[in-house]
């Protein structure tokens, strides 16, 4: 399955687990042991969804159903903080990053022949964890 169309999946068969681009590419990622393994360049679940169902349009950019809501609620909530510091976000709408680790997360340990669409999203989840002072 390509890279997209697995955080495709991920967001519409489990949207509360991964809401946005951001959750999935921390579990594929940063998660150990998050069921997932390294075959012919791809990651791949062995979750019993993914041999019963099937992809029947490839997604160019993968977007969740309520990502744009998601994202909303979380400024609306920070907002709030700012004007009442004892205002507290929902932990539905809270994200702290995996720690990543050096020997065991996919963030890190990768094939020689990851495919390209593979690589590119590793690169993307990469810039988040710079982008949220995660060192790398």
């Amino acid at each position: 399955m390509t890279a997209e169309n697995t955080l495709q999946w991920m967001m519409d068969f489990y949207p509360d687990l991964f809401p946005t681009r951001k959750h999935c590419l921390d579990h594929l990622f940063c998660v150990i042991g998050n069921g997932y393994e390294w075959v012919n360049g791809e990651l791949v679940d062995n979750d019993e969804h993914s041999i019963r169902y099937k992809m029947i349009q490839n997604i160019e950019h993968a977007h969740g159903m309520c990502e744009d809501l998601w994202n909303e609620n979380r400024k609306l909530h920070e907002k709030i903080q700012k004007i009442n510091p004892k205002h507290k976000i929902p932990i539905s709408l809270q994200f702290k990053w995996y720690p990543p680790n050096k020997m065991y997360s996919f963030l890190y340990d990768y094939p020689s022949d990851i495919k390209p669409d593979w690589l590119k999203i590793l690169n993307e989840c990469k810039e988040l964890l710079v982008a949220d002072g995660i060192e790398i």
